[in-house]
């Protein structure tokens, strides 16, 4: 069920520092066709980014979504790392506190309800373009049937739910197995585990749902970016997953991590309703208290390890440049540290940066 406030920790926990809608690049063509075979069997997923500093190091796993639901993921470099790590630093997360307990949020269930439905009785036929609806009953025909309470449903909601069936009908999950992998290990052999998390206070949670309910938000951009990867770019969802489950770290780097979701986590962040309560900033907040937990470790800690989301990994301005501009020396899976380097990098001083063209060569 997805209800307003977890759209808004949607928006919040996988998008750092949204573009704006005319700055998001269009989508690639599709590198393979729907015959593209998900694969399964044991993987080993992979390898991780290596952050320097002195002798500290932060290895960082970066988790992609979807990923093969038939895989058997071992991957020994991680599970190695992981346990004899000082300190694990969890995925950042971001959320809302309404400041109610459990009795008090199960009486904002129906409200939450009525704000995932178009208002007044609208359907979808009302609100969407002739266009855009002749392209949603083509692509909920192919991945869905008739499913008519969807007809009801915010465009938003309605591309959750479309996109939702077609990853299950390609063989693909949402589910980070990376995180639940890292955590039980952590747990096991007794590590530290940081966490990140960042919560905006919403002292008014029945008006916030009330403001959504009747006011809305322009999520067209949403529904269409979905239809649009349902479209093209079904093969490229496959392909991207099975990169990275055999470790095709290459194959990553080469293609954009943009998806759907992002069109919809910024017509969530652009809402009256999320900006008077300062939500908007909290993809911004995230980032920062992210990169001040992994200073922290690289400046105190020999050993950790961390678990991020790819796209707020390689963002222009995500964890990774966040780190390189804090002046620690970022390398990709697979990559050494020079010779030459070896000197700085064991220095008391810190590495020198590395510019982001290099790093992605």
């Amino acid at each position: 069920m997805r209800l307003l406030p977890l759209a808004f920790a949607l928006a919040v926990a996988t998008f750092a520092h949204a573009a704006p809608a005319d700055e998001i690049a269009p989508a690639e063509p599709a590198l393979a066709t729907l015959e593209t075979v998900v694969v399964t069997g044991i993987q080993p997923g992979p390898g991780l980014w290596q952050v320097r500093h002195g002798t500290n190091t932060l290895w960082i796993m970066g988790t992609l979504s979807p990923l093969p639901r038939r895989m058997e993921w071992e991957p020994r470099e991680l599970d190695e790392r992981v346990a004899g790590a000082d300190r694990v630093l969890a995925p950042p997360r971001g959320g809302i506190d309404t400041g109610l307990n459990l009795l008090g949020r199960l009486t904002l269930l129906p409200a939450a309800l009525r704000a995932r439905n178009l208002p007044d009785s609208q359907r979808l036929v009302d609100v969407l373009p002739p266009e855009l609806y002749a392209r949603w009953q083509v692509q909920k025909a192919r991945w869905i049937g008739e499913a008519p309470v969807l007809e009801r449903r915010r465009p938003m909601f309605a591309a959750f739910a479309l996109m939702e069936e077609a990853l299950e009908d390609l063989g693909l999950e949402r589910e980070n197995i990376v995180w639940q992998r890292v955590e039980r290990i952590a747990r096991r052999e007794g590590r530290e585990i940081v966490r990140v998390r960042v919560e905006a206070r919403l002292d008014d949670p029945r008006q916030a749902l009330r403001e959504f309910n009747s006011s809305g938000f322009d999520d067209l951009a949403c529904l269409e970016a979905t239809l649009a990867r349902l479209e093209h770019d079904t093969g490229l969802l496959v392909e991207r997953a099975n990169a990275w489950a055999v470790g095709d770290t290459t194959s990553l780097l080469e293609r954009r991590f943009d998806d759907e979701l992002r069109a919809c986590a910024l017509a969530v962040l652009a809402t009256d309703a999320a900006k008077k309560r300062g939500l908007d900033t909290l993809p911004e907040r995230l980032v920062e208290a992210w990169l001040q937990a992994a200073s922290e470790s690289l400046e105190t800690t020999a050993n950790t390890v961390a678990v991020s989301d790819l796209r707020l990994l390689l963002a222009d301005d995500g964890l990774l440049a966040g780190l390189r501009a804090r002046g620690y020396l970022v390398l990709p899976p697979g990559e050494t540290l020079p010779e030459d380097a070896a000197g700085d990098a064991d220095s008391a001083d810190g590495p020198p940066v590395q510019p982001t063209s290099e790093l992605l060569r």
